[in-house]
């Protein structure tokens, strides 16, 4: 996708960047390894955004059902309607 970010704070080391897009966006993903161990970072170059996820982070987004994500995704872009399963009395 693009060049490999550089190490950020507190990271040591890092594996190869690999990249995951699509028609809206772009992530770069690679493990990297910092002074408290193993964790999985998250680039988006476009809007420079970065997060570092260790473990439990990870098992924490795995249990999660498809439609939780629905959910972030309408509070980040400001939906006007509520997601589906929500409200509606």
């Amino acid at each position: 996708m693009t060049t490999e970010p550089p190490l950020g704070d507190g990271i040591v080391r890092a594996g190869e960047s690999f990249g995951i897009g699509n028609e809206f966006t772009g992530v770069l993903v690679r493990k990297v390894w910092t002074r408290q161990g193993e964790r999985l970072e998250l680039h988006v170059p476009k809007r420079n955004y970065r997060i570092l996820l260790d473990a439990m982070q990870l098992e924490i987004i795995a249990a999660q059902e498809p439609e939780r994500f629905s959910e972030l995704f309408a509070v980040s872009f400001g939906a006007d309607e509520p997601v589906s399963g929500e409200g509606g009395g």
